[in-house]
């Protein structure tokens, strides 16, 4: 009996230290026992935007392939916002008659082009914007682009048998507008060098009669589509 009673009390104490506990507030978000270490990353360990290393301005130097053979070019471009750049551009290319062709002298063994009066050269110096395309969809290692600008040409007309004992032939240059549209694609990391691909349409027009690469066949227009290829090297 009495070991009856001690057991009962014993379990009502026990009950009441239960309910007692229970009558105690929670752990509540952010208050952390001083025994607790707790570490917490300087950045989000999880983004959504993607990190790229963007130069501010660049240099490129450019191969050009047309119908009237080689070239090259340099330019120098600006950032205004990640989508949006501001370029110069010098040029420099050939310009003859499509259907110009080599023969070799019988007797000297030199080249010549018949009835070639003159050799001509273009060089286009344009200012000009660049619009990077679909740069939300598309990866930074491929980064497709249209661009345009205007400028002035200097059209360079070298007589074609020119020597120094026919004095009254002489070169000459000849200063015209010129302009021109641009698509194509960078690839690579752009923080880094990277290698351009475009096709570009130059429009440089001569006016009048226009100069003789072949007698009697005048050109008029120091333009044309051109493909080019590029490197391109950060600042």
């Amino acid at each position: 009996m009495r070991l009856n009673s001690i057991f009962h009390v014993l379990l009502v104490i026990a009950c009441l230290s239960i309910m007692k506990a229970q009558d105690k507030p929670l752990l509540q978000f952010g208050s952390v026992p001083d025994s607790m270490i707790v570490f917490r990353s300087p950045r989000p360990l999880i983004t959504d935007q993607k990190e790229t290393t963007q130069q501010s301005s660049f240099w490129s130097v450019e191969l050009l392939f047309s119908g009237n053979g080689f070239g090259a070019g340099c330019s120098f471009s600006k950032h205004f916002s990640s989508s949006l750049s501001m370029n110069i551009l010098l040029g420099l290319t050939g310009n003859r008659n499509s259907d110009e062709l080599e023969y070799i002298d019988q007797i000297t063994g030199s080249t010549f082009v018949p009835d070639k009066v003159n050799r001509l050269f273009s060089f286009p110096l344009t200012f000009g914007l660049q619009k990077r395309l679909f740069r939300e969809s598309l990866s930074e290692s491929f980064r497709p682009f249209i661009g345009g600008g205007i400028g002035y040409a200097m059209i360079l007309q070298v007589p074609y048998n020119q020597n120094l004992i026919q004095t009254e032939q002489r070169t000459l240059a000849h200063g015209r507008p010129a302009a021109y549209l641009s698509l194509g694609s960078a690839f690579g990391n752009e923080g880094k060098t990277s290698l351009t691909a475009l096709i570009r349409y130059y429009v440089i027009p001569f006016g009048g009669t226009g100069l003789d690469s072949i007698k009697n066949l005048p050109i008029t227009d120091f333009g044309g589509l051109f493909i080019a290829l590029g490197i391109a090297f950060g600042n």
